[in-house]
This record gives structure tokens, C-alpha cells and sequence, in this order.
């Protein structure tokens, strides 16, 4: 019989996408029933995603563990989660945020690592976040990893940091995100997009007008949120960056297919979302020279030496100036998306996960 799945999400990044086509994929290839359970306030385009998606979605205004002044909402979040897998008689929760897992329920809990404060704080700023601070956060995140039947995380480099950062003692299985393809017919590529949180440090998205002083680039589009939700601040968005706004992810991924190359000059990204997307859509990427960016890309990108913005400048220079090493990286990326990263193959092994654990909990 096909499970009932409460999935928790949040509406800030990356989350949202995973669970939104994970849920989706588990319908149609395991005829699950799925639940999304929101921590913040869904806009109206995430609504009617859910809505087309037909996956029921529930919302509660709870802050995320890594914001300021969440303590309350974190301590609140684990019985709000048990509560509803209750009440919609949910056979697994797969949890998506650490206090999310911290559930008191007899049923099997997963629980999937997309980032942490530490290895974030640690790739970042070079150095890692003060424990004194973060001491509240680092309980809970080991509590969640002990609570739960199955860890999961989205690359060998996180799980690797995760292990080390928080001394787990339990394995963590690597389940790579996956993305449907998206390349169509398109007459003819141009220009370079960017892409992700102009707020968030991680995405190091300053690097680009940077890398591209004194020099005719061409046109550098920008894609993403420039305003921290949390503190309403805006960042200024630097010439030679003309910025697209907040992008729906249709919007986005014409874009994505109209352009030649994509770069992501990103500190700390565990996974990269946005560089598997512009791949299917026909993009060779640029990517900083971080861990989880080699794993997951290998050969079929190219690569500058993470916050360099010299060497940046040298590799994008290439890329634009040799039309045939542009068209190998665009085929390369495609190719290995394609084969590795399929939303199919995630969904299954998410499956598997289930199945597994279902069968454990219940002998």
C-alpha cells in the first residue's frame, strides 16, 4: 500500500523546489499521498504550484532554526508537525528542517540535510560561527540526527561536513537532487545569467561586477531576490548586473534557455539546484571551485578558483571568446544532468527510503 507522506518544507530557497517536484514525482511514480507542510507563509505563485501539483499544503508561521529570535517557534515546531501527521494519519514524515524532526511520534521520521549553519558559516566567512551563539542550534541538530530513522543529505560534501561538524555518529546517505529537463528549440544563446539570493553572502553574487570591471562582458542578467526576508534590507544590485527580479521558476528557466553561459560564483552551495536547472536548459556553466560543485559536475563545467574574481574574469573571458569549448560544456552538462540527476531517480530512492524504514519501524 502506498504511504500517506507528511513532507515538510519552508518558502526561503532551494526547500521549496525540492519538496514541491518530490512530492510531485512520488504521485505519479508511487501513487503516494502527499502532504506539504509549509514553516512560513507561502506566497501565492508557491499556492497554486502546490495547487497544480495537486499535493495538499498546509502553513504555519514558524521561523527556521537558522533565524534570529526563533526560539520559541523552534521549540513549537515539533509538536505542530506530530499534531498534523495525526490528524492526517501520515504513515511517514519526511522532514526537511532539524526541528522538524524532533517529532514524539511512533512513526518513522526521515530526515533530509540541505545546508547547516556551521559548514555554511565555515565556507562563508572562512571560519567557523561561534558556538556560544550557536550552541541551542547544534543541541537540536544533533538531537534531530539521533531522533531520526534515516539521515539523507544532498551531496557527499555535505554529509562529509555534516559528520565532521556535529560529531554523527550514524551513517548519512547521499540522495542527489534531480531536475526535469528543460531544454527546448531555442534560435540562438546569448549573454550570461546569474542566478540566486543577492542577501545571502553564500551566493557571493558581488564577485560578478567585480570580475567583470574593465571589460566589455555583454549583457549579464540577474535572477533572484535582492531583499533579506528576515530583515527587509535590500542589497544594491551593481552594474554591470541588470536584475530580472524575484523569478517564477517558468520565467526562470526561459531564461536559463536563452542564455550561453551560467555562473555561479557561490562560496558554499551543497548541492547547486540552480546549476543542475541552467544544464537542462542548455547553459554551460561557470562554477567557484568548491567541493560539492567538483562532485557534482566533474568535467562538464568550468571552473575558477572560488572568490577570485580575477580568475573568474580569465574563465569567463575563455568561455566567451571560444565558441566551440561553449558548445563541448553545454553539451557535457546536459549530458550528465540528464543521465545523473533525474527527478525520477530521486523520487525512487526516496521511495526505497520509505519503504525501508516503514518495514524496520513496524517489525
Amino acid at each position: 500500500m502506498a504511504p500517506h507522506v507528511l513532507i515538510t518544507t519552508d518558502t526561503v530557497g532551494g526547500v521549496w523546489d525540492f519538496t514541491l517536484l518530490l512530492g510531485a514525482q512520488l504521485r505519479a511514480r508511487h501513487d503516494a499521498r502527499i502532504t506539504l507542510l509549509a514553516l512560513g507563509e507561502p506566497t501565492l505563485v508557491q499556492r497554486e504550484a502546490a495547487g497544480r501539483a495537486e499535493l495538499e499544503l498546509h502553513h504555519v508561521p514558524l521561523k527556521l532554526e537558522w533565524m534570529q529570535r526563533c526560539a520559541e517557534d523552534v521549540r513549537r515546531t515539533p509538536s505542530v508537525v506530530a499534531n498534523l501527521a495525526r490528524s492526517i494519519g501520515a504513515d511517514v514524515i519526511h522532514a526537511n528542517q532539524f526541528a522538524a524532526a524532533c517529532v514524539e511520534i511512533h512513526i518513522p521520521v526521515i530526515l533530509t540535510v540541505h545546508s547547516d549553519v556551521l559548514s555554511w558559516s565555515r565556507a562563508t566567512r572562512g571560519r567557523s560561527a561561534d558556538l556560544t551563539q550557536w550552541a541551542a542550534y547544534v543541541v537540536l541538530a544533533r538531537a534531530a540526527m539521533r531522533r531520526a530513522d534515516v539521515v539523507t543529505a544532498v551531496s557527499h560534501a555535505l554529509a562529509d561536513d555534516i559528520t565532521a561538524l556535529y560529531d554523527a555518529r550514524r551513517p548519512i546517505e547521499v540522495i542527489h537532487n534531480g531536475w526535469p529537463d528543460g531544454m527546448s528549440e531555442h534560435g540562438g544563446r546569448a549573454g550570461t545569467l546569474v542566478a540566486g539570493r543577492l542577501w545571502d553572502p553564500a551566493k557571493n553574487i558581488g564577485l560578478i561586477p567585480r570580475a567583470a570591471a574593465g571589460w566589455e562582458c555583454g549583457p549579464v542578467l540577474f535572477a533572484g531576490e535582492a531583499r533579506n526576508p528576515e530583515s527587509g534590507a535590500s542589497i544594491a544590485i551593481e552594474p554591470p548586473l541588470y536584475s530580472l527580479g524575484f523569478l517564477p521558476q517558468d520565467a526562470l528557466q526561459q531564461q536559463m534557455r536563452a542564455a550561453a553561459i551560467f555562473v555561479s560564483p557561490a562560496r558554499y552551495d551543497p548541492f547547486g539546484l540552480l546549476p543542475l536547472q541552467a544544464a537542462l536548459s542548455g547553459c554551460a556553466l561557470l562554477l567557484s571551485d568548491i567541493p560539492s560543485y567538483r562532485e557534482v559536475w566533474a568535467d562538464a563545467a568550468a571552473y575558477f578558483r572560488s572568490g577570485d574574481a580575477e580568475d573568474l574574469r580569465r574563465q569567463w573571458q575563455r568561455l566567451l571568446a571560444d565558441a566551440g569549448l561553449r558548445a563541448d560544456l553545454q553539451h557535457r552538462a546536459r549530458v550528465r544532468a540528464r543521465a545523473t540527476y533525474t527527478p525520477e531517480r530521486m523520487a525512487d530512492q526516496y521511495a526505497d527510503v520509505y519503504a525501508r524504514v516503514r518495514q524496520a519501524v513496524c517489525a
